[in-house]
Formats: structure tokens, C-alpha cells, sequence
């Protein structure tokens, strides 16, 4: 026993040295910005009157945690789930519509890391996830905003309300690149850029009706940027 504990030290106190190149878990919130080419949904929207969806990118947030894998040198694996959402209003004299545009995936990340100096580093990898594409359309009375029990019991007819959400399981990949910095020796920041492929399944409108020839361009690939903020145990 004394002997085994001797060698737990032994392998612990030499080993990075020797045969590990670093060993490191951490986790934290994710904030990232979302450049999705909007031109065949700006189309659509245009058709119905409603604004379009900003061209500059999109605000988006998320969790991420990572783990930098022994023996293998430079190799870390990591899991982000991640998401963003963006919505538009049109008011006109009698009614409102609206169209909320979303994009979430849960995300697996393998990347290689190397240090470029003592608190820096520089990663090349990419994630893959799986998630979902989101499209909710609404047009409703302007009565709708007043408060009104009959408004919502049907009991008067001043208040119409019609909302569809389209939804189509999205399939993603992420090549992307990455600068982190080695704030303390619990607190790391990383800043990666990469840019979104993704591919859809069948569009469903309530998760129930398929949709035929749903505008193929509506979907959330594009260049993407996230800054992430972790905390963990780091060894050097």
C-alpha cells in the first residue's frame, strides 16, 4: 500500500513532465455573435409586410465545458449547447404581425491546442451538433393587446390570433479557430471564429404538418464568433 502511494505521487509529481502534456476541465457561459445569410428569409418576409432581419448578425448565448485530454498532446473535447433568436414587428392600423427567426444545437468540439506563449494559445478543431431551426409567424388584432378576458375566452369577436411555428431539425458543423488566454490558474478566456454549415430535415409546421418546398435558403449558416469565460482546474 505505502508503495502505491508512493508511486501515485511519483506518477502525479513527473508525469506532464514526462508523458502528459497538460491536463485541464473547465466551464462557463458562452456569448457569441451570429452573421446567417437572411436573403431568402428577408424575401419572405418582404412578401407579408414584415421588417427584415438584421443583415449585421444576430446576438446569441450558451454553455460550454471542455476538457484537455491526457496523453494525447495538444487534444481537447468539449460540449457547447448554444442558441440564438431574433424578433420582428410590423403594427398596422387594425393588426400586428411578427416572425421570430431561431437557432439552437447541442454541439460536441474536438480541437487541437498548442501554446504560442506562456498564457496563450492557439486552437484549430471544430464542433458537430445536432438541434433545431425555428420559424413562428403571427398575425393577430391589435384588440389583442388590451387586456380583455373575453379577448381570450372568445366571448367578443375583436380579437383574432393566428400563429404557426415552423421547425425543422438541423444538423451542424463548425470548422473553427480559436485564441484562448490563461487569465489565472483558475479563470481562462477564448475567443474562437468559425463559420456554420448546416443541413435540415422536413419543415414541420407545428411539429405536425410537413411543408412542402419551405424556401431552402432559410436557414442559420453563416460566420459565427464566441467568446467564452471558463473556470476550472488547470494543469500545466
Amino acid at each position: 500500500t505505502l508503495f502505491i502511494a508512493f508511486f501515485i505521487i511519483f506518477l502525479y509529481s513527473n508525469s506532464y513532465s514526462q508523458l502528459f502534456n497538460k491536463f485541464s476541465i473547465a466551464v462557463g457561459p458562452v456569448i457569441g455573435w451570429n452573421i446567417p445569410s437572411v436573403t431568402d428569409l428577408n424575401s419572405e418576409m418582404k412578401k407579408a409586410g414584415i421588417p427584415e432581419f438584421s443583415k449585421s448578425g444576430i446576438l446569441g448565448t450558451g454553455a460550454s465545458v471542455f476538457i484537455d485530454v491526457p496523453v494525447v498532446k495538444g487534444l481537447r473535447v468539449g460540449y457547447t449547447g448554444y442558441g440564438y433568436s431574433e424578433n420582428k414587428v410590423v403594427t398596422l392600423t387594425g393588426n400586428s404581425k411578427s416572425a421570430e427567426f431561431s437557432f439552437s444545437t447541442n454541439s460536441l468540439s474536438v480541437e487541437y491546442v498548442k501554446k504560442i506563449g506562456t498564457i496563450v494559445d492557439w486552437s484549430i478543431g471544430g464542433m458537430a451538433g445536432v438541434g433545431y431551426t425555428n420559424l413562428k409567424l403571427s398575425n393577430y388584432s391589435n384588440a389583442f393587446k388590451e387586456w380583455n378576458i373575453g379577448n381570450y375566452l372568445n366571448d367578443t369577436n375583436s380579437s383574432g390570433h393566428n400563429t404557426l411555428s415552423f421547425k425543422s431539425t438541423t444538423y451542424s458543423i463548425v470548422p473553427q479557430t480559436g485564441l484562448g488566454l490563461q487569465v489565472s490558474k483558475f479563470l481562462y478566456l477564448k475567443l474562437n471564429a468559425g463559420y456554420l454549415l448546416t443541413i435540415n430535415s422536413k419543415w414541420k409546421a407545428d411539429d405536425l404538418i410537413e411543408i412542402n418546398n419551405f424556401p431552402s435558403g432559410i436557414k442559420p449558416d453563416g460566420f459565427m464568433f464566441n467568446f467564452g469565460v471558463y473556470v476550472g482546474f488547470f494543469v500545466d
